[in-house]
């Protein structure tokens, strides 16, 4: 608080607010904003939203709290939806010193149970094999010392090591321990359009987004009387008419509005997802077909994401094999995750859309395919990797292939010409599958995401390995949970009044700047693109 805030409160008594844009600004993910409320009394400091960093997972490790504010100093936490990129910082606060409440919808809380624990071993494997690299290239610069290749090399005195790369190597950014410890600070119970009261002058409401199971637009209120100010935080919201859930909510005002733009200079294509889907699958399927002598038939892999992905790619294959219109192809789900999280979707199918619901009271289990086999344990995943007597679907995650079984898949099956890889969404820059869907499926004309077989990508460096791609890449951006453009606007436009102030976070520069302008010129409200440790007040 500066000089002249502090006057203005001895004088006034008026509490302010400030935001600190601690994540997702400039990039898709790390979703993280610190509201620091202050009254005579005291200062309330909370976090919306605590996500990792998938662009640079190196940013989790540094300190992303302003200068001066430990964890410890944090009252309480607010989660849109359980993607990891807005909540998978959680178990890093508590390790570090959080302890307070976290607030999310019961579907977020039992999905967290899954995939927190989840990260948490996903974070210690990445240390492990980051380490091993190490070893490997240190023992290999010995072994070149020794045969004369580098006659200093062994005399030299150890340097001091950096704390930057020896802390990464030697540690996870947390564990599965620290992240089951993390679950115990959640608030259990919370529902849709009800309105909790969080701290003094601070409450919130939840409202349905139409992204994943559970996600919610976030209403804050701030403030008290004449004074109280809203902000409205979009999360993620979905597409109109999201395959298994509910649309989204519709909001009446806010005072201040902060919107996600991942797809904010994009249209998706309107068009019959199956078809395109179907006419993937069954290419996929004739390549398969044709087995080699050595690796056996071909695989069909899909990288898809855990919760929300996973369960409308599973309802999507069972309609199509129900309607013959793919082969009853055998479906591996290789994710334990994703095995988990759709006994939670089975669990709350209250949340999902009237189609869904009706199924069920049919007694017609949505999410399972006239062939499937659920592979929980890590042998039987590997046993995948080995030659197939038929050709195979395997779901799997992460859907940008950034972590997980898929990974350890598609270092054994890119350099078949007989298997596939076929990519249904978002592709975030710097993962491996915005490496492998390549420029052409990137580029965009009138709007509309091309979608081709790409050999554009012919090698890959996968946990530091080189691997040739032979395998055919497909990619259909019909499968993303994100809005586009005209959802957006769409969302906004009902909106009873004009919000004071639009913030833009969670995309690249391009489409940040590509909505900004839209909302600009057809809603006519001030719209700001924060940068990384900006810092606005809320009056």
């Amino acid at each position: 608080m500066n000089k002249r805030e502090l006057k203005r409160l001895a004088k006034t008594g008026q509490a302010f607010t400030k935001l600190h844009i601690l994540g997702s600004a400039g990039q898709v993910t790390g979703s993280m904003m610190l509201f620091e409320h202050t009254t005579r009394e005291r200062t309330t400091r909370f976090l919306l939203d605590v996500g990792l960093t998938v662009e640079n997972d190196k940013a989790d490790f540094m300190n992303r709290l302003p200068s001066g504010i430990t964890p410890a100093d944090i009252d309480f936490i607010v989660v849109s939806h359980a993607h990891i990129d807005h909540s998978g910082y959680l178990p890093r606060l508590t390790k570090l010193g959080f302890a307070g409440p976290v607030y999310m919808t019961e579907a977020t809380a039992d999905l967290l149970d899954i995939m927190l624990p989840d990260s948490g071993y996903l974070q210690e494997e990445a240390a492990r094999k980051n380490c091993a690299r190490a070893e490997r290239q240190k023992n290999a610069k010995l072994a070149l010392a020794i045969t004369g290749g580098d006659k200093h090399a062994v005399s030299e005195k150890p340097k001091r090591k950096s704390r930057s790369r020896a802390a990464i190597c030697s540690e996870p950014l947390y564990t599965q321990d620290d992240a089951k410890h993390s679950l115990t600070f959640i608030k259990r119970g919370m529902k849709l359009n009800t309105r909790y009261g969080l701290a003094p002058e601070i409450a919130v409401k939840f409202t349905e987004a139409g992204h994943i199971l559970g996600a919610a637009v976030v209403l804050l209120e701030l403030g008290a009387g004449s004074k109280k100010r809203t902000f409205c935080f979009t999360g993620n919201i979905g597409r109109t008419e999201m395959p298994l859930l509910q649309s989204v909510a519709a909001v009446k005002s806010a005072d201040y509005v902060m919107s996600e733009s991942t797809y904010g200079n994009r249209v998706h294509a309107r068009r019959d997802r199956l078809e395109l889907l179907a006419e993937i699958i069954n290419r996929a399927y004739e390549r398969a077909n044709t087995p080699s002598a050595k690796h056996g038939y071909g695989v069909i892999l899909i990288p898809a994401f855990a919760v929300g992905r996973g369960q409308v790619l599973l309802a999507d294959i069972r309609q199509m094999q129900d309607l013959g219109m793919i082969p009853r192809i055998k479906v591996f789900v290789d994710s334990p995750m994703m095995i988990r999280s759709t006994e939670v979707h089975r669990k709350h199918k209250h949340l999902l859309d009237a189609e869904t619901q009706a199924l069920f009271a049919d007694g017609v289990d949505p999410f399972r395919t006239a062939r499937q086999i659920e592979t929980m344990d890590r042998a039987a995943s590997q046993a995948l990797d080995e030659p197939q007597s038929e050709p195979v679907i395997i779901i799997g995650s992460s859907g940008m292939a950034a972590g997980g079984r898929i990974v350890n898949h598609l270092k054994a099956r890119l350099p078949g010409r007989q298997n596939t890889v076929v990519f249904v969404g978002y592709q975030g820059t710097g993962t491996l599958g915005n490496q492998l869907i390549g420029r052409d499926a990137r580029r965009n004309i009138n709007g509309t995401t091309i979608e081709s077989a790409t050999q554009n990508v012919r090698t890959v460096r996968i946990y530091g390995e080189p691997v040739k791609v032979y395998a055919a890449i497909e990619f259909m951006s019909d499968y993303s949970a994100h809005g586009d453009v005209n959802d957006i606007l769409g969302w906004m436009s009902k909106f009873e009044r004009k919000p004071k102030q639009v913030f833009l976070v969670h995309g690249d520069d391009e489409a940040l700047a590509a909505l900004k302008e839209t909302i600009e010129k057809r809603l006519r409200w001030s719209v700001t693109v924060p940068k990384a440790r900006d810092v606005f007040t809320i009056e």
